[in-house]
């Protein structure tokens, strides 16, 4: 399969749920928890692009991870640690895997990332999502030198706390970090998960509770302006285009923190694409995960070479 002619019109998704900029930034967060997505596309009255509302500006407008140390708000953040919020992790990669195997295991049960142990249960990283990407543009230009997952991992020491990290601690990681999840160690073995999303709702109840006893959340939030969308979405200037293919677009991805990127015609939101949607329009491309690991150089034969330079 050539993948130079898989367009983004071909595999972006047309039925989203957006929102828009006079939104109110408690509903827009409850929207993003409710249906259990990362970000929502923030589109005017016209139907025109103006930019995202996600888990993370969410986090910032709320500004619990923030606040003054002697705080109401800080000693409601710190009654609550890792312990209480985090989960077993959704999928958990044995550092034996081949990267192959462990694409389609991303994609069959439709997480973002997951954490690579040894046998014995020590954190090696993480192979994401974006882990994925690499190894794609990897094979599409004869660079990608072995199949061996743990070539592939991410080893960053900010992703990890342990069980006693106090929730305005994994507030502000995720304030300062593009990670959707952080993972919780106890010695260098790993016990589970915080995702964002568990963060952002533990923040989100903290903040209604405070609400109702009459305690503002933040110092900024009393003006109108500081309560709609409009004040904390992230402005993205352009999206992908319908004729974009595979490769433009996984070089976008490589680009970017986002997990979905528009694709935008004439300023106009017509559709959103995600890291899985490219990477299952793909995956038939993708050799057949081996028993044996190679150390050979393996490459996309079917993919079209064009200026590496444009893409690497």
């Amino acid at each position: 399969m050539d993948t130079t002619t898989i367009t983004a019109e071909e595999i972006m998704t047309r039925k989203l749920a957006v929102t828009s900029p006079d939104t109110d930034l408690s509903q827009a967060t409850e929207e993003l928890i409710k249906r259990r997505v990362s970000g929502l596309p923030v589109v005017d009255r016209t139907g025109n692009f103006v930019g995202r509302f996600s888990e993370r500006t969410a986090i910032v407008a709320l500004d619990l991870g923030t606040v003054e140390d002697d705080s109401a708000v800080t000693q409601q953040l710190q009654k609550m640690c890792a312990a209480d919020l985090m989960s077993r992790s959704s999928l958990v990669l044995s550092s034996s895997l081949d990267v192959f195997q462990s694409i389609n295991l991303l994609l069959a049960q439709k997480v973002s990332g997951a954490s690579v142990v040894d046998e014995d249960g020590t954190l090696r990283g993480v192979f994401s999502e974006k882990s994925a990407m690499r190894v794609f543009i990897g094979l599409c230009w004869e660079q990608l030198p072995s199949s061996d997952i743990t070539a592939w991992i991410v080893r960053a020491e900010e992703r990890q706390i342990t069980e006693d990290t106090r929730l305005n601690e994994i507030l502000d990681r995720f304030h300062n970090t593009h990670y959707r999840r952080l993972i919780v160690l106890r010695g260098n073995k790993l016990i589970g998960e915080v995702t964002r999303r568990e963060a952002l709702q533990a923040a989100l109840n903290i903040s209604r509770e405070l609400s109702a006893t009459g305690e503002p959340p933040t110092t900024e939030s009393s003006t109108d302006s500081r309560t709609k969308v409009e004040s904390w979405m992230y402005r993205e200037n352009t999206g992908v285009r319908l004729r974009d293919d595979v490769l433009a677009i996984a070089q976008r991805f490589q680009r970017s923190p986002a997990r979905q990127i528009p694709v935008v015609h004439e300023e106009r939101l017509e559709g959103q694409i995600s890291r899985s949607d490219l990477l299952r329009a793909v995956q038939r491309s993708f050799p057949e995960a081996t028993e044996t690991r190679s150390t050979q150089p393996l490459y996309l034969s079917s993919v079209n070479k064009r200026d590496a330079g444009a893409l690497m």
